[in-house]
């Protein structure tokens, strides 16, 4: 774990942050703290340090946030690398692996707030400040622990009932699909065997010069009707189920722009049919124009979408570990009118529109519409 720490080494290894608490103090602290950090997932039996893979990842993430909340001391202002959450993304699929349940994550992220937070303190009562430098330094310090633990957690979850979402989907597939199997295999034989029998009855009749009776009529009727619509049920029980149109067009623009752009992970809970279509229309141009942007400006590694459907919301997150910009400057320059289209298009389904970014921070865009009866667009 050497280069997550020695990444931030130089410079910024030295300095004091406007908090003067010394950030080579707190930092000396890190492995203490992470050993602690075990020690206290052990003491309650957690299976994230039980299982090795689910501890190096957990160390990984420990000391990432560690690491930001010594740099936030060392500038003086809250620094949470943004880059580094994106990667929590496949996190809660492998949880889902190794069946270790996301409430696991839950108590850990408590505990290691706990545990960084006490060796926080323990590092400004050992350097001596008064009050008004530990307030400051502790303030920046504070704000970075629960921020990168809270967004880590946040990313997680979204993975994880994802997958899971995924996970019911399929069992739902295959449920379908072996119903399919039995109304075909049963009750279309059994009806197909009936209307055969009367088919026979209807020939020995015309053999011996006598009508067929209108009840034997109906009857064959009825059987037809019956194998028609049950040859419609098999059908649609056979039919693959989508996640929903939306997630579709995203998925599809992505898939338009060809290999040359970073990857791309999209995750939608929620049903669309929630919706109205208007809404639906300008969300997805608004995630659309999101994705160009960081496609042609971002250089990003890796770009999430997650899209949170309820029947009286939708809260929309576009994040990349890109190079980031600079907000202000940005609305004040040749590229404003992106940004003012956003927000134009956010106005119109009376929405809000959050850009958090900075140069070598990633981008994380929010997006929060509010689902009335009858929206549309105004």
């Amino acid at each position: 774990m050497s280069e997550l720490t020695g990444s931030r080494s130089g410079s910024s290894a030295d300095r004091i942050g406007a908090g003067s608490i010394s950030v080579n103090h707190f930092r000396s602290y890190e492995d203490a703290a992470v050993a602690a950090y075990a020690a206290r997932l052990r003491a309650i039996s957690s299976p994230l340090v039980g299982e090795p893979r689910a501890w190096q990842q957990c160390e990984l993430q420990a000391r990432r946030i560690f690491a930001d909340c010594a740099e936030s001391i060392a500038l003086g202002r809250t620094t949470v690398t943004d880059s580094q959450i994106a990667e929590v993304v496949d996190l809660g699929a492998i949880r889902v692996r190794q069946s270790i349940h996301l409430t696991h994550s839950v108590r850990a992220g408590v505990i290691l707030f706990d545990t960084v937070l006490e060796y926080l303190l323990k590092s400004i009562e050992d350097a001596g400040e008064d009050d008004s430098e530990r307030v400051d330094g502790y303030t920046v310090a504070v704000r970075a622990l629960q921020q990168g633990i809270g967004r880590r957690l946040e990313v997680g979850s979204i993975a994880y009932d994802s997958f899971m979402l995924g996970r019911v989907r399929e069992v739902h597939e295959q449920g379908h699909r072996k119903l399919a199997r039995e109304i075909h295999d049963q009750v279309g034989n059994s009806l197909s065997l009936a209307m055969r029998q009367l088919e026979l009855y209807e020939v020995e009749l015309g053999r011996q010069g006598g009508d067929v009776p209108p009840t034997v009529r109906a009857a064959q009727a009825a059987i037809l009707e019956t194998l028609a619509r049950t040859r419609e049920l098999v059908t649609e029980l056979r039919r693959p189920s989508v996640s929903g149109c939306l997630e579709e067009a995203i998925n599809q623009f992505v898939a338009s722009m060809g290999d040359s752009v970073a990857p791309v992970r999209v995750w939608v809970r929620g049903l669309d049919e929630w919706i109205p279509q208007p809404v639906s229309e300008e969300l997805f141009i608004m995630v659309r124009e999101c994705l160009r942007n960081a496609f042609r400006h971002a250089e990003a590694g890796n770009i999430v979408v997650h899209i949170d459907i309820a029947p009286h919301e939708i809260q929309t997150e576009i994040i990349d570990d890109g190079l980031g910009f600079d907000t202000a400057r940005t609305r004040a320059g040749d590229r404003a009118n992106g940004l003012t289209g956003l927000q134009e298009r956010a106005d119109l389904v009376d929405g809000t529109l959050h850009i958090d970014s900075a140069r070598g921070r990633g981008t994380h865009v929010t997006i929060w519409i509010p689902i009335k009866e009858g929206h549309g667009v105004r």
